[in-house]
């Protein structure tokens, strides 16, 4: 039987830790999909492509508010989950939980990019 050998790896991958994922999150979440929703609208000139009826609604009135609102729920849910980490961290698959809504997210934002490119 021929005998295998192991193999060592250059690069060595870490899994994020919590505090790292809750802040992708935030990032994900509060920052990029408000930056790119704002640079959508802008981009088209109207707020009709917005799915959300709330957030289209304060795009036709008041875009800044999208800012404030969206801004405030991203820090108030990082606050409260890493409150939570010790409860969060005893769910299983609560990392893949964290993965999936960052990509959920990131999903979001290459959307609105693509209205911005689309409107090019």
């Amino acid at each position: 039987m021929p005998r295998f050998a192991t193999r060592e790896w250059p690069v060595r991958l870490e899994t994020p830790g919590y505090v790292e994922l809750v802040l992708s999150l935030v990032i994900v979440w509060g920052f990029a999909d408000t930056l790119s929703t704002v640079v959508a609208m802008t981009a088209t000139g109207s707020a009709a492509a917005e799915i959300n009826p709330w957030i289209r609604t304060l795009l036709t009135h008041e875009p800044l508010l999208v800012i404030v609102l969206k801004g405030a729920v991203a820090l108030y849910v990082g606050v409260v989950l890493v409150a939570c980490r010790d409860v969060v961290e005893t769910v299983p698959g609560w990392r893949l939980w964290f993965l999936s809504l960052i990509a959920a997210g990131t999903v979001v934002v290459i959307q609105n990019l693509a209205v911005v490119a689309a409107t090019l």
